[in-house]
């Protein structure tokens, strides 16, 4: 019984070592990781453990993946194809990677993909494909997260996105595009919860779009060309919108009314880098963590009291500095305690207050707030 069972551990011994040498030449493996990044392969490793699950093929020369580029790697979870200079992945590439979820194939060449290039990869989740050139989304049944960042697609079409990817896809990045349009019906059926759009050659915010999103959590709009923001234009996600970016769009102005219906649900609201002297209403966001009005040239004077008071009942630090008058230019909003304004706004203010003094056009009405006191006071 003894020898038997010296028998067995050393063939479970032999066994084990052999399966830790098995990697290919130029190639580093343990257990459930493989890496051959940087090695100057031009055609794809053969033999690595069957039980990796982590493939780093980066930075290496494969130019193509022809047909069945991976044999026996059905246990890789994460395969990372980044800087390998492929222009062309042929149908079924990934043929047999049936528990494949993250495929990295950012800083390529590809134009263009075959239909059925994931068809291998059933269950494949998330797709980055940062920095190609690609004019057209690609298809996969079960992807959540797209990484378009970087490509050239410069419109989104009324045919909408492939069936096969807008049926789960939740999350979807086309930042530094060249979107100038952005079709009704481009996005519809896509239960999106994130959408970035931002660094691209939009005008005006896509509301229309945003009616075939109403899911949508996260919506970034930052360093388009969108220099006004008319009323409602974020209505048709305003009860589930959480993190509003507007950062750096050349704003100069924006309704009174564009935030209406964005209550407690919303969370951060960026607006920084504009050119906007006034703003909307703030109070009824009554739930924000995080708010960026910075480098804007905003007016402080009594214009802006309602801001001021709104920053001073909540919770929070607002980044917000002034660029009116020249004398409190680049202060921020809340260490402002002097808010001038002109004889006729002084002689509104005080009429609306009820004050029985008369006001000459000499007179300077100051708003001076001292936070030891916790109250306002007029000199």
């Amino acid at each position: 019984m003894q020898v038997f069972s010296a028998v067995f551990l050393l063939i479970l011994t032999l066994a084990i070592t052999v399966e830790a040498k098995t990697c290919p030449r130029e190639c580093s493996c343990d257990t459930q990781h493989a890496t051959c990044e940087g090695r100057g392969h031009t055609k794809i490793p053969r033999g690595f453990p069957a039980k990796t699950q982590l493939l780093d093929l980066r930075g290496n020369h494969f130019h193509y993946l022809p047909t069945n580029s991976f044999p026996g790697s059905g246990q890789v979870v994460s395969l990372h194809l980044q800087f390998c200079k492929i222009h062309e992945i042929e149908g079924g590439a990934l043929q047999g990677m049936k528990n494949l979820l993250y495929l990295y194939l950012s800083d390529n060449d590809l134009r263009s993909l075959d239909p059925k290039a994931f068809a291998g990869a059933p269950r494949l989740t998330y797709l980055h494909l940062e920095r190609n050139r690609l004019a057209q989304f690609p298809g996969s049944g079960h992807l959540s997260v797209l990484h378009l960042e970087e490509n050239a697609i410069s419109k989104l079409e009324a045919s909408g996105l492939p069936s096969s990817v807008s049926s789960k896809l939740s999350e979807l990045y086309l930042s530094n595009n060249n979107l100038t349009v952005i079709a009704k019906g481009a996005l519809d059926s896509v239960s999106l919860i994130a959408l970035h759009l931002d660094s691209n050659q939009l005008t005006e915010v896509p509301t229309h779009t945003l009616l075939e999103t109403p899911n949508l959590q996260e919506f970034n709009l930052s360093r388009n060309s969108v220099h006004w923001v008319g009323p409602k234009a974020f209505q048709p996600i305003s009860q589930s919108l959480k993190r509003l970016y507007m950062d750096h769009m050349g704003m100069e102005k924006i309704s009174r009314d564009a935030l209406l219906g964005l209550g407690s649900g919303l969370q951060t609201l960026t607006m920084r880098g504009n050119q906007l002297k006034e703003l909307p209403d703030l109070s009824p966001l009554s739930n924000l963590e995080v708010v960026d009005l910075r480098d804007n040239p905003l007016q402080c004077d009594c214009s802006l009291l309602p801001l001021r008071r709104w920053m001073e009942n909540v919770s929070l630090e607002v980044t917000a500095t002034c660029g009116h008058p020249p004398d409190l230019r680049g202060q921020k909003v809340q260490d402002i305690h002097i808010f001038k304004s002109s004889s006729k706004n002084r002689q509104a203010e005080a009429e609306r207050k009820g004050s029985v003094q008369k006001l000459s056009q000499k007179i300077t009405l100051s708003f001076i707030y001292t936070k030891n006191m916790n109250k306002t006071r007029f000199v």
